[in-house]
C-alpha cells in the first residue's frame, strides 16, 4: 500500500512539472492546432509566427481561371502586398490562456479573419499582373446601365442593363485573399465582373419613366377661337428631357415651334383674308395691321407651368393682336370698308351700312396701301405732322377728327381742302395715303368708330 501511494505521489508530481513546463513553455509562444488563414503558427513566438506568414503569403501561387478556362498564374510576392499581422497576432496571442495549453492539443483555433484586414495590395501592380495576363479592362466589354431611350416610333422605352467582362480589382484582391486563408490554389475570376449600376427595375428608373407617363398623360386642351386643341401625348414627349438630377425639363423651344403650328392654322394674323366686298363681290384683302394669334413667348410658359402641375386643363391662350373671338371671323359685323377702285368708303355696324361716302385715297406714288387693319386710337383736333415727299417738305395739318389704323401714318381724317371727293380726284390731288373724308360725313364716322374696329381696304 505504501509502495502505490509513493507511484501515485510521483506521478502527480510528473504530471504537475510537466503542467507546469507547458504553461512556462505556452506563455511565449502560441498554442497547438492554432491557425491564421491557412498558416499554421502552432508552437511559434509572434515574430516567427509573422515571419511565416509573410514567407507563406509571398510564395503563394495562385492559377487565375475565367469561366473555366485558365488564363495564367499570379505569385502573390510580385504584387509586394504589404502585411500588418503585428496588432491582430498579438491579440490573437493575449486571446489564449497559458494555463489551458493543454487544450490546444484537443482542439483547432483558425482565426482566418485576420487576414483581410491586415493585407493590402499595390493595385496598379495588381492591374499590371492581370494585363500581363491578357485581362485587361482595357480590351474587355463594359457592363452597360439600364437607361431610358427616345425614339418617334416607340416613345420613351427603358433598355435592358447588359453585363460585361470587365474586371472589379477589389473583388479580385477580396478572391485572392480569401484563396490565401482557405488555402486554394485556383481562383475563378468570373465572380469578379462589374456589375451594371442601374437595373431596368431600379428606384430611379422607376421614378423617371412614372414622372414621364404623367407628363405625357397631361391633358392640356386649348380652346383657340371656337375650336379645342388637345396637345398630343406624342408630342408632349417630343419636349422632355432630363437635368443632371433626372429631373424632367421640357424643351421650351419644342414648345414655342408648337404654337408656330397652331398660328398657322388658326392664326389670323398677316394672313390674306377672303372678304364679300359691297361693290365687287369676294374680293382678297391682304395682311395688315388686323388679325390675332397665339401669345407664342407667354403660352409657352402658361403650358410649362401646366404640366408641372400635371393636372388636365382646358382654358384659351394667351391672344395678342386684334380681332379675336370664338366665331373665328376676326371683321365681325361691324367694320369699315375702302374700295380704292370706287373711291367709297361704307361703315358697317351689326351688318348694316350707316355711313356710304365718297373718299379720297393716296396719289400715285404715295398710294394708300390695301390691307385689313383695325383702329387704334380716336382722336379729336389732332395736328398730322410728317414729310411729303411731293413737295419735299415737311408739313403740319390739323383736322377735327383722326382714326389712325396702321403703324405707317395711314388713317382717316376730315379734309376740308379737297374741293372734291370720289371720281378720279385721287390722280391728280390725293392723299399721302390717308383716306380723306368729307367734313360734314366725318363726325359721323367718328361716331361710330371705336378702337380696334376692323378697317377693310381692297
Amino acid at each position: 500500500m505504501k509502495k502505490l501511494i509513493i507511484s501515485v505521489v510521483s506521478a502527480l508530481v510528473i504530471i504537475i512539472v510537466a503542467y507546469s513546463a507547458g504553461i512556462g513553455y505556452y506563455a511565449e509562444k502560441f498554442q497547438a492546432n492554432t491557425t491564421f488563414g491557412s498558416v499554421d503558427i502552432s508552437n511559434l513566438t509572434l515574430p516567427e509566427a509573422e515571419e511565416k506568414i509573410q514567407e507563406d503569403i509571398y510564395s503563394k501561387t495562385f492559377q487565375i481561371t475565367e469561366n473555366g478556362q485558365e488564363v495564367g498564374s499570379i505569385q502573390l510576392g510580385e504584387l509586394e502586398p504589404e502585411l500588418q499581422t503585428g496588432e491582430v497576432l498579438t491579440e490573437t496571442y493575449n486571446s489564449q490562456n497559458p494555463n489551458e495549453w493543454i487544450t490546444g492539443y484537443f482542439q483547432s483555433e483558425n482565426h482566418d479573419g485576420g487576414l483581410m484586414e491586415t493585407m493590402n495590395f499595390d493595385e496598379q501592380k495588381l492591374n499590371k499582373q492581370l494585363a500581363n495576363l491578357g485581362l485587361s479592362n482595357e480590351e474587355r466589354t463594359a457592363a452597360q446601365d439600364a437607361a431610358i431611350e427616345y425614339t418617334e416610333a416607340q416613345g420613351y422605352y427603358v433598355t435592358e442593363a447588359e453585363e460585361g467582362n470587365q474586371l472589379d480589382i477589389d473583388k479580385v484582391k477580396k478572391l485572392i485573399m480569401n484563396g490565401i486563408q482557405n488555402g486554394e490554389e485556383s481562383i475563378e475570376i468570373n465572380s469578379a465582373y462589374l456589375e451594371p449600376e442601374l437595373s431596368s427595375h431600379d428606384e430611379k428608373i422607376d421614378s423617371i419613366m412614372e414622372q414621364i407617363e404623367t407628363a405625357k398623360n397631361t391633358e392640356i386642351n386649348l380652346e383657340i377661337a371656337g375650336n379645342n386643341v388637345t396637345i398630343p401625348q406624342e408630342t408632349i414627349e417630343e419636349w422632355i428631357y432630363f437635368d443632371s438630377n433626372n429631373e424632367i425639363v421640357y424643351d421650351q423651344e419644342l414648345i414655342y415651334e408648337y404654337l408656330g403650328t397652331l398660328n398657322d392654322e388658326y392664326a389670323t394674323y398677316n394672313k390674306p383674308r377672303q372678304f364679300q366686298s359691297t361693290s365687287e363681290g369676294e374680293v382678297t384683302v391682304e395682311p395688315g395691321t388686323l388679325g390675332w394669334s397665339i401669345d407664342r413667348e407667354s403660352e409657352t410658359q402658361n403650358i410649362l407651368a401646366d404640366l408641372q402641375a400635371g393636372e388636365n386643363v382646358s382654358r384659351q391662350p394667351n391672344i395678342v393682336g386684334t380681332g379675336y373671338n370664338t366665331g373665328g371671323n376676326d371683321i365681325g359685323d361691324s367694320y369699315v370698308e375702302v374700295s380704292v377702285d370706287h373711291q367709297t368708303m361704307w361703315v358697317y355696324v351689326d351688318g348694316q351700312i350707316v355711313v356710304e361716302t365718297p373718299i379720297v385715297t393716296g396719289q400715285i406714288g404715295t398710294d394708300t396701301v390695301p390691307g385689313a387693319y383695325s383702329i387704334w386710337d380716336k382722336e379729336e383736333d389732332a395736328e398730322l405732322k410728317g414729310y411729303n415727299p411731293r413737295t419735299e417738305r415737311d408739313y403740319v395739318q390739323p383736322v377735327n377728327y383722326w382714326l389712325p389704323f396702321d403703324d405707317t401714318g395711314q388713317g382717316i381724317h376730315d379734309a376740308g381742302w379737297q374741293s372734291n371727293f370720289g371720281g378720279n380726284t385721287y390722280q391728280v390731288s390725293g392723299s399721302l395715303g390717308c383716306i380723306n373724308t368729307p367734313p360734314d360725313v366725318m363726325a359721323e364716322v367718328f361716331a361710330h368708330a371705336y378702337e380696334g374696329m376692323p378697317v377693310l381696304i381692297h
